[in-house]
């Protein structure tokens, strides 16, 4: 029961984080498309005038691929943790390989086993591609416009940007929403089990009891 309720205030947090991070990213593109239009104009990463790609480019260029890579490294080892979590419930349980759900007798499996398996199941099917290839696209823009600064592309950088932001912001929402969704639903079935377990415990317990 530990294991369950640990598991099921994580996933609970883990909703709720999703769901602040969704919210952020819609009130971020809010601000984004009310100022757009000046912005596409506006942004200036250097001097017309200038000859090497201008600092500020190449600051954010630098910051978007940390920020990538310390993105998928905390992904993969989230996957990582729940997969080990999952594995070492079917082998408990003597059940097939990763992709096995056990549907069938989930009725009869310890909650805290189905509990592992379930999550490892939803991580595997999670996916963050589009976020990556959204900060890709970013990253590649801003390249471009480092490139092309001394070759009359100055001009362009304001609708670089804000087309790669555009496409990081969209891609992060829709993988937050996901997310959040995903976690919500592990919680709702993690209690839905625990709460139908919960007749079957009471008699175990009140056969261990000592007679008088």
């Amino acid at each position: 029961m530990e294991l369950i309720q640990g598991l099921s205030r994580m996933w609970h947090a883990m909703a709720e984080r999703h769901k602040a991070q969704k919210r952020t990213i819609e009130d971020a593109k809010l601000l984004f498309h009310q100022h757009r239009p000046s912005a596409a104009t506006a942004i200036s990463l250097g001097p017309p005038e200038a000859t090497t790609p201008p600092p500020a480019a190449v600051a954010l260029e630098c910051e978007i691929q940390a920020w990538r890579g310390a993105l998928e490294t905390w992904l993969s080892a989230q996957r990582a943790y729940a997969r080990a979590l999952a594995a070492w419930a079917r082998r408990c349980l003597g059940v097939g390989g990763a992709g096995a759900r056990a549907t069938a007798h989930a009725a009869a499996l310890p909650p805290a086993f189905l509990a592992c398996m379930e999550w490892g199941r939803a991580v595997d099917e999670a996916t963050e591609a589009r976020v990556m290839d959204a900060l890709d696209f970013f990253v590649a823009g801003i390249g471009s416009v480092c490139s092309g600064a001394a070759t009359g592309m100055e001009g362009m950088a304001g609708r670089v940007l804000c087309a790669g932001m555009a496409a990081v912001t969209g891609a992060m929402a829709e993988f937050a929403a996901a997310s959040a969704d995903s976690y919500d639903a592990a919680v709702v079935a993690m209690t839905a089990t625990a709460a139908a377990r919960a007749p079957e415990r009471g008699k175990e317990e009140k056969l261990g009891q000592p007679q008088h």
